[in-house]
């Protein structure tokens, strides 16, 4: 089998009834998400939000049939990147990617969605709670050092704070 990760476009809203309806169709399934205080006019509330609105992850093996299953899935849109006439056939999101993802979530930090990609020296973290994440780094205008993990294929990012304890180092060479 030749399983890799996919990006699927599904309802915003919707992401968690669409990731639950995914289980069994694909071999895996991850909706990285954060927890985000919304305020009431009662009260505040801590809720799990999606990182990317209207986004997840599978992995499978992505061929006609495969897609037909994920396409009747409720409230799933499409592969991303799928091209018309190409049946089956779209970008796959690195590994690299998910697993930055996966350790970020994780950590339990505090995590901000970005609306494009950011361009820098790639990184690894090479010790510390964030060990093995892929990324750039930013430094803000207040002197802080800002990890950011891009999704090329959704065109999006997201970052944290570094803190003292996550050790850069210069990607190694794969393959």
């Amino acid at each position: 089998m030749n399983t890799r990760w996919f990006a699927l476009a599904v309802d915003v809203r919707s992401e968690r009834s669409a990731v639950d309806g995914l289980h069994g169709v694909v071999e895996e399934v991850f909706l990285p998400s954060r927890i985000e205080r919304r305020a009431w006019s009662d009260r505040i509330k801590s809720v799990e939000v999606p990182l990317f609105p209207g986004y997840c992850f599978i992995r499978v093996d992505l061929n006609p049939t495969a897609r037909v299953a994920i396409l009747k899935v409720k409230h799933v849109v499409d592969v991303v990147g799928r091209r018309a006439g190409r049946e089956g056939l779209a970008p796959s999101v690195p590994d690299t990617e998910i697993n930055s993802l996966r350790l970020l979530v994780a950590a339990g930090r505090s995590l901000d969605p970005l609306a494009a990609l950011v361009a820098g020296v790639p990184v690894v973290v090479g010790a510390g709670p964030l060990r093995g994440v892929r990324g750039v780094v930013e430094c803000a205008v207040d002197g802080q050092r800002r990890l950011v993990v891009n999704v090329a294929l959704l065109g999006r990012a997201v970052r944290t704070t570094l803190l003292a304890d996550d050790v850069l180092e210069a990607p190694r060479e794969s393959g």
